[in-house]
């Protein structure tokens, strides 16, 4: 049996932006919203994004209260560094850029990383 680790966020309000935001930036993705009684009204109570090019998901709710992001970054292995470099502007939007695409050193100047902290105070490390 395969056993997959998934990230679950937390979100106050506005979990259903965030995994739009997510999806898109990531070239799209299956995006699944559970609220109490179906209400479109009410909070979400489980939310998941299956991405449409890569390999792996999301889920997460929301809380209805700020929860502080702390020790803790997403790290998501991508093909290339153009898809690195594609992927980090796309999450920087409304972020912060921490640290482009750095190469590690050669021979394998191909391979490397960058970090991003999204609008939704999330951290994500993007690598080859």
């Amino acid at each position: 049996m395969n056993k997959l680790l998934v990230p679950y966020l937390a979100f106050n309000t506005n979990c259903e932006e965030a995994f739009c935001f997510y999806a898109k930036a990531f070239g799209g993705g299956k995006t699944v919203f559970t609220r109490l009684n179906n209400n479109p009204n009410n909070p979400i109570m489980h939310a998941s994004v299956s991405f449409t090019k890569y390999e792996g998901c999301l889920m997460g709710a929301d809380t209805g209260k700020n929860i502080p992001v702390s020790g803790i970054a997403i790290c998501v292995v991508l093909p290339t560094r153009e898809v690195i470099e594609e992927i980090s502007v796309k999450l920087a939007e409304g972020g912060v850029l921490v640290q482009p695409f750095l190469p590690h050193p050669s021979p394998h100047q191909d391979d490397g990383g960058a970090e991003v902290l999204d609008r939704y105070g999330y951290t994500w490390y993007l690598s080859t």
